[in-house]
């Protein structure tokens, strides 16, 4: 392979010579013939995209039998630009846990002949993960402040659905192979580990008390102080109990479930990209950091909390846990397995209600700071000093400023807040 010009557009390399090689082989291109006209590696975006990595975008030029390719990647690494960021990935294994994600468990667990849930993993380098562009396929990102309609949801839930059938099948199969009971869990729990959802974790703790500290100054109850006494005693509880839901569960089924089902990991292909109607026929997860071994409810619930206007959830939520059930029943019957032998429907239900104090806990501690606009993000994540005081020291007064500044922030966070308050803290 020859290598002819090659550049980078970006002042920090991210990636060397030696690895655009690499993932020019992996594309297929090893003859002696090839040759690397030229390359260039820019930021994904002008925005922050995600809050623990910094993401690129690389475009590789390729010159073989005559005939020049262009190879679209992009990248997710380690942050060389924001010590708090690397610091953080580093304290929960982030990076190592997706990285053993991507390149052992779901290679295993692909399923022959079902549609990707997830893009291809080209390369994994020391500090960074090479991934297939789905920008370049024409999957896009929606505005992270639009919730999502009907449509989107039901797609959303359809690849989520085939998500989840790829851990089921794989076990069943190696079940019948080893003629005894598998679960991924027994071969790969190291990697399927609660990250920052832990009790005691820096980041878990400032979601749990900055929530606290704005529903304290700025909930419709904040003057009842009766309720508010009420409030602080339950309030630890509730964030703490819900985390019990996310381990592996010996009352229903488990699966690998994403456990970061917000806007920005969840892209879509569409019909017809020129029309208004912008109708999804396809879906893309991406950022598997979180990914952890408990029942397939969590990722469901979750998903509707963080993507849904509260009361569209509500007034549809037994159409979309129907649709989601027979998904899965259609794809493991398709591969033959009864869903009966899995998770009756009657399961499926119970574990989604138990599961709805997982999925808003969720969501509460991810919308602090995902519903921020892209100025203020900025401002408050992109220095690595900020970043670690508002992350994992201080976010209660960070909300409280952001509440102050901007007002359909403060409806976003109250919205969320009031129902864990009139769910779990009220009843």
């Amino acid at each position: 392979m020859n290598n002819r010009q090659t550049h980078s557009l970006d002042k920090i390399q991210y990636i060397t010579e030696e690895n655009v090689k690499l993932i020019v082989t992996k594309y297929g291109y090893a003859n002696d013939d090839t040759i690397i006209d030229n390359y260039t590696v820019s930021y994904a975006s002008d925005k922050m995209l995600g809050f623990l990595a910094d993401y690129l975008k690389l475009q590789i030029s390729v010159v073989s039998n005559n005939e020049r390719k262009v190879i679209f990647c992009f990248i997710k690494a380690i942050s060389r630009t924001n010590v708090a960021k690397a610091d953080m990935v580093h304290e929960m294994g982030l990076f190592e846990k997706e990285s053993h994600f991507y390149s052992v468990i779901k290679s295993n667990v692909e399923t022959a002949g079902l549609r990707p849930w997830s893009p291809r993993l080209v390369a994994r380098l020391e500090d960074a993960l090479i991934f297939e562009d789905l920008s370049a396929l024409q999957y896009k990102l929606r505005d992270r402040h639009n919730k999502f309609d009907k449509q989107h949801i039901l797609q959303a839930l359809q690849t989520l659905a085939r998500f989840h059938s790829s851990s089921i099948i794989f076990e069943e199969k190696k079940s019948k192979e080893l003629e005894r009971p598998y679960r991924i869990n027994d071969e790969y729990e190291q990697y399927l580990g609660k990250g920052g959802y832990t009790k005691d974790s820096s980041w878990f703790v400032q979601c749990r008390t900055g929530a606290l500290e704005a529903v304290k100054a700025f909930s419709k109850y904040k003057n009842n102080k009766d309720l508010m006494n009420n409030f602080d005693r339950k309030w630890c509880e509730v964030f703490n109990s819900a985390l019990d839901l996310c381990d592996t569960s010996t009352e229903y089924r488990n699966v690998m479930c994403h456990r970061d089902l917000w806007n920005n990991n969840i892209l879509f292909h569409y019909k017809c990209p020129s029309d208004k109607n912008m109708e999804p026929d396809d879906c893309m997860l991406v950022d598997f950091q979180a990914v952890r071994y408990m029942p397939p409810a969590g990722d469901v619930m979750q998903l509707l909390h963080c993507n849904l206007d509260p009361q569209f959830r509500k007034d549809n939520l037994n159409e979309f846990l129907n649709f989601y059930y027979e998904e899965l029943k259609i794809i493991l019957w398709n591969n033959k397995v009864n869903i009966h032998d899995i998770m009756t429907k009657y399961n499926f239900l119970m574990s989604a209600e138990k599961q709805n104090q997982w999925g808003i806990v969720a969501h509460a501690c991810l919308v602090q700071t995902f519903w921020l606009d892209d100025d203020l993000t900025a401002e408050h994540f992109d220095d690595s000093g900020k970043f670690n005081e508002n992350m994992s020291e201080n976010k209660a007064s960070f909300i409280k400023l952001v509440i102050e500044k901007d007002d359909s922030y403060k409806q976003m966070l109250m919205k969320v807040f009031d129902e864990i308050i009139q769910e779990y803290c009220l009843k």
